[in-house]
């Protein structure tokens, strides 16, 4: 990784680098194929939700010249899908066989909302690397970035994950799992990270 950069992105044209590329990243995710059969409607939907959540977050990335290869964003106390998401809006039933797209994405958004830490804390996602440079260290890299901010000024972090390896993965960066959900036929974790 000498020729790659660990920097915080920031700028209208890396922040749709970073959107796209952790949209496809987490395109074929188990809670993103149970919301939508078609890859091209997962895409469309995890670009448009990370454009505009990362328009307003932090976010590390990894970059060699000037091709964002990966990304950590992370959304402000206040700001994450609890907030975007109120209660009165959030459908919780599974939705059943006949539902559209559209009503899986609001009850997976439901039930992360629901689940959401109620102390203050900074929400880490999306978080991805562009398909074909993953497992080279270029997400942990932008992950140690954002984690150092953490330590560095204190925050309580949280995220979800609905892959085991990446439990493992998050794990490796000091966070730990709270609580463990099905969604869907799969399972989601719910994880925080102290400051060191």
């Amino acid at each position: 990784m000498s020729d790659y950069k660990v920097v915080w992105l920031k700028g209208k044209e890396r922040i749709a680098q970073a959107a796209g590329v952790t949209a496809r990243a987490l395109r074929d995710n188990p809670s993103s194929m149970a919301v939508s059969d078609d890859p091209l409607v997962r895409l469309d939907m995890m670009y448009s939700t990370f454009t505009d959540m990362l328009a307003g977050a932090r976010v590390a990335g990894v970059q060699r010249g000037n091709c964002v290869l990966g990304a950590a964003g992370a959304v402000q106390p206040g700001h994450c899908i609890a907030s975007m998401l109120p209660p009165a809006m959030r459908t919780l039933d599974v939705p059943g066989s006949g539902a559209t797209d559209a009503e899986r994405f609001l009850h997976m958004g439901s039930l992360l909302a629901a689940y959401d830490l109620p102390a203050s804390h900074w929400h880490v996602g999306p978080v991805g690397v562009e398909p074909g440079f993953q497992g080279m260290g270029i997400g942990g890299a932008a992950m140690r970035l954002l984690c150092a901010e953490f330590d560095e000024h204190h925050r309580l972090a949280w995220l979800e994950t609905d892959k085991p390896e990446n439990v493992r993965f998050y794990i490796g960066h000091g966070f730990e799992v709270v609580e463990e959900i099905p969604m869907f036929s799969e399972r989601n974790w719910f994880m925080r990270r102290e400051p060191r």
